[in-house]
């Protein structure tokens, strides 16, 4: 399970002139395995900042996180990230195949399952693309390429990045099926981030709902998106 309790963080630039406009202001969340959280909000609510904070990208300022109950800090962070995955940056490298990327970044994993990967990439229906450039890849190509390769490491933890921003109603289907695999067959923890709450209303079994870089809300899908001005008192829908 993956815990934070109390995360604070701000800027430098606004730290140094004694301003006080926190991005991330005593935040607490959890991830348990086997289910999968939402962290909601509008555009520039602190979502991303606090995803990168729980991958160990940031410092928070205050705060602490937890996996499996231990600290993470600097010594175990390696660890950690070798059993939790991460989505919402450039991971492949355009002017190379998705064969060639993945042959350099799997050895970074020891578990990394090329036979579950090949199988990751059919049920995304991507199984003839290995050997094309990465740069040609349509958005929604890349985030279903970048899920099937996380997912082959059999993570215990994925944090996504608003993985469904842009992408085609047909690919965002296929994309909701590799998560609700990965929660099927490996008991992950799935925490996803988005501003759009029909596109995970049927996914997800608890939200967190962010709002200038606070947690507004937090609780059970049904409790939280049964309030009925939530669209338009946070996501200005």
């Amino acid at each position: 399970m993956l815990e934070a309790r109390n995360l604070s963080f701000q800027y430098g630039l606004a730290k140094e002139k004694g301003k006080k406009d926190f991005r991330i202001r005593d935040v607490s969340i959890k991830v348990e395995p086997g289910y999968v959280s939402c962290l909601l909000g509008k555009n520039g609510a602190g979502k991303s900042t606090l995803l990168s904070l729980l991958y160990g990208m940031r410092k928070p300022g205050s705060g602490e996180i937890f996996w499996n109950g231990e600290k993470l800090t600097a010594k175990n962070l390696a660890l950690f990230r070798r059993e939790a995955g991460y989505a919402g940056e450039k991971w492949c490298m355009d002017g190379m195949t998705l064969e060639k990327n993945v042959e350099m970044l799997s050895i970074l994993y020891p578990d990394f399952d090329d036979q579950y990967f090949e199988e990751l990439l059919r049920m995304a229906g991507l199984e003839d693309v290995r050997e094309k450039l990465f740069a040609t890849f349509s958005t929604g190509e890349r985030v279903k390429a970048e899920l099937a390769f996380l997912m082959a490491r059999r993570p215990k933890l994925l944090l996504l990045d608003e993985p469904l921003a842009n992408i085609d109603p047909v690919f965002k289907t296929d994309i909701l099926e590799l998560l609700l695999k990965a929660v099927k067959e490996n008991e992950t923890g799935i925490l996803i981030s988005t501003h759009l709450v029909d596109e995970i209303s049927d996914l997800v079994d608890y939200v967190y709902v962010m709002e200038n870089g606070s947690m507004k809300k937090s609780g059970d899908r049904f409790e939280v998106l049964k309030d009925g001005n939530l669209r338009e008192a946070l996501l200005g829908e």
